[in-house]
């Protein structure tokens, strides 16, 4: 795989000048050293949309939150209210009655602002493609969540609206909060200068006890409602077990390696599937894949969520002079030498202050937004979520999978997702017996490229 035909696949457009920006596209407003107020949507209210939007509200304190829909409505004006009730950012909740619910609440969030105003992105990542091209068609700055989508398509999707936002001078911020550690940044400029020598093999591990246990739902959910309640274990909803939970640990490897062009991930195989989890949905209990890089270096990566089992968690990176340990959560990254990780073979330990990557990621994207400096991460967020779709492919369908063929892949998690409101089917149908009990993929028969 060269880095010509990844570049090809990513449709660069960072090289565009300025009088082809300019020539027949509106420019946004841009909110730069000034009193201007930049408005503010959130589109999806769970967990990391209440998170990243507390967080943009700290980053900018002329930020105000004027619009807020999720799925559920309700779910959108609890959480308006509860912003209004904190001391420190209420004053700049402005939502009033622009609390949206359905699935075209992001339509409704993001017609509320102005081109130059910015959106948070944090629905299910399958709807991820359709809300980012909505956002960039109407100007605005996004933050959107990981992963960026669900299949090929949808990385598609978000490539060719990506292209018009470049155009349009709009800042694109990608969740992969790692990217803003101080720490984690030093020790990879520290392993791309070679301190560990020639990169070898690298190891990602992410075990611990079981996640999603079950989920409260209404008495008169819909299939439909049960499936965007517990997203996270449907593969059409979040992308899987390999795409949603494992893209930090794998970003930050790539990264210290040089990035996707510089080293290019070529396949990778594995296994998966269920161990003990009984609850009804698609999510496996354990995975194990092995990627190759184009040079030849592999890169494993364990995955397990069940009780009473090992805890370990972060990655490792093995050179021909020492080893490094980082990856997501690792707020201490070291570099010992030899391989065994003890303390009295440390021979490096980041100077860089501690800091608080889900803060700083906002910070500097609001920052540029105000400076009108350029900021856009959606080529290699879609290259994470690619090279995390990959392991997907491989273990749904127990193959060996190239970049190549994901990257050409035509299959759609979720056809006609567009179209949706709460009243459609689900995506996921009942077994061949009439029961809700959900098939899991088959290595073997499911297909997925």
């Amino acid at each position: 795989m060269t880095s010509n035909s990844r570049r090809d696949f990513l449709n660069t457009t960072g090289l565009i000048t300025a009088s082809t920006v300019l020539a027949g596209t509106v420019v946004p407003q841009i909110h730069a050293a000034s009193d201007d107020t930049i408005h503010l949507g959130l589109v999806g209210c769970g967990g990391r949309g209440r998170g990243a939007a507390l967080q943009a509200l700290r980053a900018d304190n002329r930020l105000e939150l004027v619009a807020v829909g999720d799925a559920f409505q309700d779910r959108a004006q609890g959480y308006a209210d509860a912003l209004a009730k904190n001391a420190s950012v209420s004053s700049r909740i402005k939502v009033g009655d622009k609390c949206f619910g359905d699935l075209d609440n992001y339509k409704k969030v993001i017609d509320a602002l102005s081109p130059g105003d910015a959106v948070i992105l944090a629905s299910p990542p399958a709807f991820r493609p359709l809300h980012f091209e909505y956002a960039v068609n109407r100007g605005l700055h996004i933050f959107a969540e990981k992963p960026l989508a669900v299949d090929t398509p949808g990385c598609n999707r978000i490539l060719k609206a990506n292209e018009l936002a470049k155009q349009k001078g709009l800042k694109c911020a990608v969740g992969l909060m790692m990217r803003h550690h101080n720490r984690t940044a030093e020790i990879v400029k520290v392993i791309q200068d070679g301190k560990i020598g020639d990169i070898i093999a690298c190891n990602i591990y992410r075990k611990h006890g079981e996640m999603f246990p079950s989920f409260s739902f209404p008495q008169d959910a819909t299939p439909l409602h049960k499936q965007l309640i517990g997203f996270q274990t449907f593969r059409w909803g979040n992308g899987g077990f390999c795409v949603d939970w494992l893209i930090h640990h794998k970003d930050v490897i790539c990264w210290a390696r040089g990035d996707y062009a510089n080293a290019p991930i070529a396949s990778v195989f594995g296994i998966g599937g269920r161990s003990v989890r009984t609850a009804n949905d698609q999510l496996f209990d354990h995975a194990d894949y092995e990627y190759q890089f184009a040079d030849g270096v592999k890169m494993t990566a364990q995955l397990q969520h069940i009780n009473s089992t090992h805890y370990y968690g972060g990655a490792w990176m093995f050179g021909t002079k020492g080893s490094a340990w980082l990856g997501e959560g690792i707020m201490s990254p070291k570099i010992y030498k030899g391989t065994k990780e003890h303390k009295d073979n440390i021979i490096w330990q980041p100077e860089a202050k501690n800091n608080d990557h889900y803060q700083e990621e906002h910070n500097r994207f609001y920052a540029a937004i105000r400076n009108n400096e350029n900021w856009n991460e959606i080529d290699r967020g879609v290259e994470a979520t690619l090279v995390s779709l990959m392991g997907r492919y491989a273990t749904d369908s127990g193959l060996h999978v190239s970049y190549e063929t994901a990257k050409k892949s035509e299959y759609v998690m979720a056809p006609g997702l567009d179209t949706w409101n709460l009243q459609s089917e689900a995506p996921v149908k009942p077994d061949e017996n009439g029961s809700y009990l959900y098939t899991i993929a088959k290595p073997g028969i499911t297909k997925e490229f």
